[in-house]
């Protein structure tokens, strides 16, 4: 930052003995125009964190976020003198204009596509640049008292502006991938929205755990967002949001899950599976009872000889297909609810009329790895799940797809092989076309 002032000075100083030379009216004022100028463009394009030229910009729609923001209230403010001053220089406000406008739209492109520029494009930048420039272009015209040539540079100044005007939303459109969100940084819950986090807790504890506070993550493209809310002494519970869906509580994480769980009344520390499933239909008849009539369940140990407890699934099928709604309820050593995760979606959604099998699935999967060169001799794929999920978030149509697990020979049990990059992952097949996810 000191070398990037000693160089906005030495560039200032510079323009005012070239305007100075030139006899320019008013020449005192490019030096704090161009000091400004250079420390805006190297604050944003050369001092900024981030991954250089990925081609993806954030486009924030809530408006009125970056107001509330440390960083949005910089970005207003940095832009403020440039305004200021390039009127009180030029005595020219259409320019200026312009160039408040212009400049930070070009800045947030050159973030989004210079492979050299570090930073993250955001329009929330752009909204507080262009305003804060606005504002100091007003602000010169009431110093200046309005005496000031409208017309002077006119032509230039619109000619340019409709180049750009042109050429910028042409440049986004082909070049950039946009992702929208409700807001870029985390928020705190109102209205509605807390009073479904309170919901969502009372049904899975009662009144044992009073809801703190509750913050919310946007997601991309209006969808995929999570919704935190703390209970138990801090303790966060994770509800999807928009919609609602999804909620999942882990307290697994405290520093005592023995005593943090949540106690199942009547229940005693569970010998044996049998025992656990006993205490976790008590809780899902209590709590969920809408799972009781779930065609599948199961209770299974979690870890080698139960150390982590039981987890009792119960899922809606048709077709073999697990249909959105569900309930997975872990019960620890000591008889308490230690994890849960529910899905409050349909018991049942619209099927395709024919379902790709397993035996295909992984071959179309084994086909896809052999097209990139991976030696299928150290693979081994196997059509893991079928089941349903939405293609955006909480609001786009239901697809049934396959989770096939590619997994790599050299990697052993104990995770040796993740080192070497052989980590299992699961690539996503859609059910009814052959299409793969990811």
């Amino acid at each position: 930052m000191a070398g990037l002032t000693v160089v906005a000075l030495v560039v200032g100083v510079t323009a005012w003995a070239a305007a100075r030379r030139r006899e320019v009216d008013h020449a005192v004022w490019w030096l704090p125009l161009t000091f400004c100028l250079t420390g805006v463009l190297g604050v944003t394009l050369a001092l900024r964190g981030g991954e250089a030229g990925r081609a993806e910009c954030v486009i924030n729609h809530e408006i009125t976020e970056p107001l509330h923001t440390t960083q949005g209230l910089w970005n207003l403010a940095m832009f403020v003198p440039l305004g200021l001053f390039g009127v009180l220089a030029l005595r020219r406000p259409l320019p200026v204009l312009v160039g408040v406008l212009a400049l930070p739209c070009l800045i947030e492109l050159a973030q989004a596509l210079a492979p050299f520029v570090s930073g993250i494009c955001d329009s929330a930048d752009v909204e507080m640049n262009v305003g804060g420039g606005v504002l100091g272009v007003a602000a010169g015209l009431v110093l200046v008292r309005g005496r000031v040539a409208w017309r002077s540079w006119a032509r230039p100044t619109l000619i340019v502006a409709g180049a750009l005007a042109v050429a910028g939303p042409a440049v986004f459109q082909t070049a950039i991938t946009a992702y929208h969100v409700d807001g870029s940084s985390v928020r705190d819950a109102h209205g509605d929205e807390r009073e479904a986090a309170e919901r969502v807790i009372r049904q899975a504890f009662g009144d044992r755990y009073p809801v703190g506070s509750v913050r919310i993550s946007p997601g991309i493209d209006g969808y995929n967002g999570w919704m935190s809310i703390q209970i138990a002494d801090g303790f966060p519970a994770e509800l999807m949001w928009p919609g609602g869906r999804h909620l999942t509580v882990d307290f697994e994480d405290s520093p005592h899950p023995a005593r943090s769980g949540f106690p199942v009344p009547g229940a005693t520390a569970p010998h044996d599976t049998q025992d656990a499933y006993r205490i976790a239909h008590s809780y899902m008849t209590s709590h969920y009872p809408w799972a009781e009539s779930a065609s599948w369940h199961d209770t299974r140990p979690v870890g080698s000889k139960a150390e982590s407890g039981w987890l009792t699934s119960w899922r809606f099928k048709e077709r073999g297909v697990a249909m959105p709604r569900s309930l997975d309820v872990r019960i620890n050593r000591s008889g308490r609810v230690s994890q849960l995760l529910v899905d409050f979606g349909p018991k049942q959604v619209e099927l395709p009329a024919r379902l790709i099998s397993a035996q295909q699935a992984e071959e179309i999967v084994r086909k896809e790895q052999k097209k990139s060169g991976a030696d299928l001799s150290r693979l081994r794929i196997h059509a893991d799940t079928l089941r349903t999920e939405r293609a955006k978030g909480w609001q786009g149509p239901w697809r049934v797809v396959w989770s096939v697990r590619v997994t790599d020979h050299r990697c052993t049990p104990h995770g040796s092989g993740a080192a070497n990059g052989c980590e299992p992952y699961d690539t996503v097949l859609d059910a009814g076309t052959g299409e793969i996810y990811g």
